[in-house]
């Protein structure tokens, strides 16, 4: 798993830096924003009531660097009085020069270099408003909110059954904008896992206290991720770092699966190798009984 990919993401990303994401149908990581596929309008008053948890983050980010520069100010004007003046200077021209944007929805595509396949998305991006005809166009700011095709976070293995990788892709969907819901579909995911390796219905805890007797290491992992589902279920507490732990902790969990399948065919081979080799099963074995003549 690419923890650094997705933290790279995490916030407004200027268009010609987002990196290659994995493909959600070939798994290569070719897919990247269509430019020429964008569409985007100017947010209206109305979206801003509404507006989604990385717009009020983005809009806070904000606030608190105003306010944190106008301290720095208060401060060196009550420590002496030039230094203050200066400051305040600086702040003004530092305004004036801050390049400006204005929030925008938009929809594009993803395009894979390697299949040619495509995936929509949508979500919100920051548009450089010139204040002079001589300011330099910088590049647009994206962050995407919502894939069409869930993008995996890391690539499932096949062996894992359905019903936990229903459950893992809700998870990484919610990932990029609701970070709790992301936490919930988290802890599904380790319901489920605890059902299909057999464990009694029962209540989440119970079973993994049950799962302990026979995969240990897995029991405490899952353990872990429990309380993270809790958190996002019952709380609001989850960020996007918390659940990039969890799902690395998630991918080496499920190698289980592959694991078992593995040793459930090698049954085979090591009975012919026991078999032919075994040489006390062999002397305990009774010699067939001679017929008489």
């Amino acid at each position: 798993m690419n923890i650094n990919l997705w933290k790279s993401i995490l916030g407004f990303v200027a268009i010609d830096k987002y990196p290659n994401l994995p493909c959600p149908y070939c798994f290569k990581e070719t897919l990247n924003i269509d430019r020429d596929s964008i569409v985007s309008r100017e947010v209206s008053d109305n979206y801003k009531n509404i507006a989604s948890r990385h717009f009020n983050l983005e809009i806070e980010k904000q606030r608190e660097e105003s306010l944190k520069h106008g301290d720095t100010v208060k401060e060196m004007w009550e420590s002496n009085s030039l230094l203050g003046t200066i400051g305040a200077i600086g702040f003004v021209i530092n305004e004036v020069l801050k390049p400006s944007y204005n929030f925008h929805k938009f929809t594009a595509f993803m395009s894979c270099k390697n299949c040619g396949d495509n995936v929509a998305v949508m979500g919100l991006s920051q548009e450089h408003k010139k204040k002079t005809e001589n300011e330099k166009q910088l590049p647009a700011l994206y962050k995407i909110d919502h894939f069409s095709t869930p993008i995996s976070i890391f690539k499932i293995n096949e062996q894992v059954p359905a019903s936990i990788q229903f459950e893992l892709l809700g998870a990484f969907s919610y990932f990029h904008i609701d970070t709790n819901s992301s936490a919930n579909k988290l802890r599904r995911a380790i319901e489920n896992f605890c059902s299909e390796l057999g464990m009694a219905n029962n209540t989440l805890g119970r079973q993994i206290i049950q799962l302990k007797q026979f995969h240990p290491v897995e029991a405490g992992l899952l353990n872990t991720l429990r309380l993270v589902g809790n958190e996002g279920t019952h709380a609001n507490g989850v960020l996007e770092d918390d659940l990039l732990m969890a799902f690395d902790i998630v991918e080496e969990v499920l190698a289980l699966f592959p694991r078992l399948e593995k040793l459930e065919r090698l049954k085979a081979s090591q009975e012919i190798l026991i078999n032919k080799f075994d040489k006390k099963k062999k002397q305990a074995e009774p010699k067939p009984l001679e017929l008489s003549k």
